[in-house]
C-alpha cells in the first residue's frame, strides 16, 4: 500500500513508500522531518517519535495512545480529538498546540512546554504535569481529576470550569486539620469517638522526626490532601490539636503530620456530605 506524507504548506511528499501502516513508515523514517505534516486521524499507536520535529503537523484525531513522544517538537500542532491516553510526553515542546477535546488520560506531560496551548475541554484525568509550564494555556473545562500538578507554571492560566482541580495545602483559619477513616470511624485498629482521643496505655508517642509516617500516633492532614490520598475513605473528621498535645512533623513529609491527642470536632459522610457527629458522640 502507498503511503504519503504531504507537507500542508506546500504540498510537497515529505515520506512516500510501500508500507502497511503510517505507523509503519515513521518507524522506517524515524529521522524525517515531520514538520506541517498531514497525520490527521493517523493510527501512531505505541509508535516510537521522541524527539520527532511535528512542529504545525495536523494530527487532529490521530490515535497516539501509548506513544512515545518524550522531547518532541509539537509546537503550533493540530491535536485536537487526538488520543494520547498513557502517552509519554516527557518535555515535548507543545507551545501553541491546539489540544481542545484531547484525550490526555494518564499521559506523562512532566517538564512539558504547554504554554499558550488550547487544552479547553481536554480529558487530563490522572496525567503526570509536574514542572509543565502551562503559564497561559486554556484549560477551560478540562478534567484535571487526579492530575498532578506539582511545581506546574499555571500563571495566566484560564482554569475556569476545569474539574478536579485541589490544592493540597488546604489552608483554613484556626487550629483545624482532618482525618479520614473506614466506616465505623476506626482507622489502622483504633476506635476513634467524637471528642478527645487519646494513645492507648502502654504506648509512647513516637516523636522522631527523621521517620515519615512514624507510629504509634494520630496523623492528620488538610482536608483536600485527605481527599487525595484517602479517596477510599468513606468517613472525614474535623479535627483540633490539643494546645498540650505533643506534635511531629517529619522533615520529609509528604503532607501529614501526627500528634499524641486529637479533638474530633464533626464528622462527615464523604459521599452525601451530611453531617453525622450524632451517631459516633459518646
Amino acid at each position: 500500500m502507498l503511503i504519503e506524507i504531504k507537507n500542508r504548506v506546500d504540498s510537497k511528499v515529505i515520506l512516500s513508500g510501500e508500507y502497511e501502516s503510517v505507523k509503519d513508515c515513521l518507524v522506517t523514517n524515524k529521522k524525517a522531518n515531520l514538520s506541517d505534516a498531514d497525520l490527521s486521524g493517523a493510527n501512531l499507536s505505541d509508535a516510537d517519535l521522541s524527539g520527532a520535529d511535528l512542529s504545525g503537523a495536523n494530527l487532529s484525531g490521530a490515535n497516539l495512545s501509548g506513544a512515545t513522544l518524550s522531547g518532541a517538537d509539537l509546537c503550533g500542532a493540530d491535536l485536537s480529538g487526538a488520543y494520547l491516553s498513557g502517552a509519554n510526553l516527557i518535555g515535548a515542546n507543545l507551545r501553541e498546540a491546539n489540544l481542545s477535546g484531547a484525550n490526555l488520560s494518564d499521559a506523562d506531560l512532566s517538564g512539558a512546554n504547554l504554554s499558550d496551548a488550547d487544552l479547553s475541554g481536554a480529558d487530563l484525568s490522572g496525567a503526570y504535569l509536574s514542572d509543565a509550564d502551562l503559564s497561559d494555556a486554556n484549560l477551560c473545562g478540562a478534567d484535571l481529576i487526579r492530575a498532578n500538578l506539582r511545581g506546574a507554571n499555571l500563571i495566566r492560566a484560564n482554569l475556569r470550569g476545569a474539574k478536579g482541580l485541589i490544592k493540597i495545602m488546604g489552608v483554613e483559619p484556626g487550629n483545624f486539620y482532618w482525618k479520614r477513616f473506614e466506616l465505623g470511624l476506626k482507622n489502622n485498629g483504633f476506635q476513634f469517638k467524637v471528642g478527645l482521643n487519646e494513645l492507648k496505655k502502654r504506648e509512647i508517642f513516637a516523636e522522631d522526626e527523621r521517620i515519615l509516617c512514624s507510629n504509634p500516633g494520630f496523623h492528620f492532614a488538610s482536608r483536600t490532601w485527605c481527599a487525595v490520598n484517602y479517596s477510599e475513605r468513606r468517613i472525614e473528621a474535623k479535627i483540633q490539636i490539643p494546645l498540650d498535645a505533643k506534635i511531629n512533623e517529619p522533615w520529609a513529609t509528604d503532607g501529614k503530620a501526627s500528634a499524641d491527642k486529637i479533638i474530633i470536632l464533626q464528622v462527615f459522610d464523604v459521599d452525601t456530605g451530611e453531617d453525622i457527629t450524632g451517631k459516633f458522640s459518646v
